[in-house]
């Protein structure tokens, strides 16, 4: 574990979209979890930061979030905090474009609010940011199944984004099952799975730790990008810097 290293904010003063003109592209990646709370903007924020780091031109992107207090993405703002990212209020709201104040599933946020979600307008918006950026890092909302409104769902954007998508475990009482029915889902949609990423935010047994991750591994059929140790230390920025030298590979 290493402290976050800060960078020079004004190099990353940002008010307009921009297309990167150095640093190697990579593909956009789509972030889900196998529930609400395991980690996903953590992963987020690391996957983000480590991309940064290597000089490519990365973006994070929130397409939905809801619990928003006056209207802020927590989850954004980590993201952008984490990569020493800056953007105006305009930019942000391109990269979260729908935030809602109650604390439940986006098609029920979106009711409450007079309004609805779609799809195809969240997919053609993170489309059009990977045409100004060289990699759009996105996170989703809870989990896989996750109601949109319409009868569409969280992985139905991911179907409609054909991005390559990471899992996030968090390495819980029942994670086997909940990991292996969320990579059937994906696997069954069609959806290219890069990997997993278990997250252990708990003291780890280890004898069991081992197993899930072995366990899930063999029976998921997909890779174990990497397992992030728990601990209550600073952001491990360099742990997640070689998560993004193995990931670069798989999305180049």
């Amino acid at each position: 574990m290493v402290q976050h290293r800060t960078r020079d904010g004004s190099s990353h003063l940002q008010n307009t979209l921009r297309c990167g003109e150095e640093g190697p592209a990579v593909k956009s990646v789509f972030i889900t979890g196998t529930d609400t709370d395991c980690g996903k903007t953590f992963v987020t924020a690391g996957i983000l930061n480590g991309f940064v780091s290597m000089g490519i031109n990365a973006v994070p992107a929130k397409p939905v979030q809801t619990g928003c207090k006056n209207g802020v993405s927590d989850d954004l703002e980590f993201s952008l905090k984490t990569a020493g990212l800056r953007f105006s209020e305009e930019v942000k709201n391109r990269l979260c474009p729908s935030r809602f104040t109650p604390a439940c599933s986006p098609h029920l946020a979106a009711e409450l609010a007079g309004t609805s979600l779609s799809t195809a307008a969240m997919a053609s918006n993170l489309k059009d940011l990977q045409s100004s950026y060289q990699c759009v890092v996105a996170e989703g909302a809870g989990g896989i199944l996750v109601p949109l409104g319409d009868g569409k769902t969280m992985l139905d954007l991911m179907v409609l984004l054909d991005w390559p998508v990471v899992l996030v475990s968090s390495d819980k009482l029942g994670t086997i099952n909940h990991t292996l029915l969320s990579l059937e889902a994906l696997h069954q949609a069609g959806v290219d799975v890069a990997g997993v990423v278990v997250n252990h935010t708990v003291p780890p047994c280890p004898l069991i730790s081992t197993s899930n991750t072995e366990t899930i591994r063999k029976y998921g059929r997909t890779e174990i990008l990497a397992e992030i140790p728990y601990s209550t230390d600073s952001f491990p920025a360099q742990f997640f810097l070689g998560v993004c030298t193995e990931l670069k590979g798989i999305l180049s």
